[in-house]
């Protein structure tokens, strides 16, 4: 999974989840800034991004990634070291 592809899954579930405009998102869009997301919806939004991506994002990381390219990020990375340690 790509960076776009990733960005396009996070676009789809603050659609399905926060009831936001897809277009409205970038990855400087933030989370609770831009978008004033809760707190409820940002650990639902956790859990899900953990289940489609297949990365675990600990709750201290989660908390410190306040923008949509910062989830992207770090969805990219965890990726990346799973591919390197012949997880994939």
């Amino acid at each position: 999974m790509n960076r776009s592809e990733i960005l396009a899954e996070l676009k789809a579930m603050l659609a399905e989840f926060g009831d936001v405009d897809p277009e409205q998102v970038d990855e400087q869009t933030a989370f609770i800034a831009d978008l004033a997301l809760d707190s409820l919806v940002l650990v639902r939004m956790t859990v899900v991004a953990e289940e489609r991506f297949g990365v675990r994002i600990p709750d201290e990381v989660a908390w410190e990634l306040h923008t949509v390219g910062a989830v992207v990020g770090y969805v990219e990375e965890a990726l990346a070291a799973r591919i390197g340690t012949g997880g994939e």
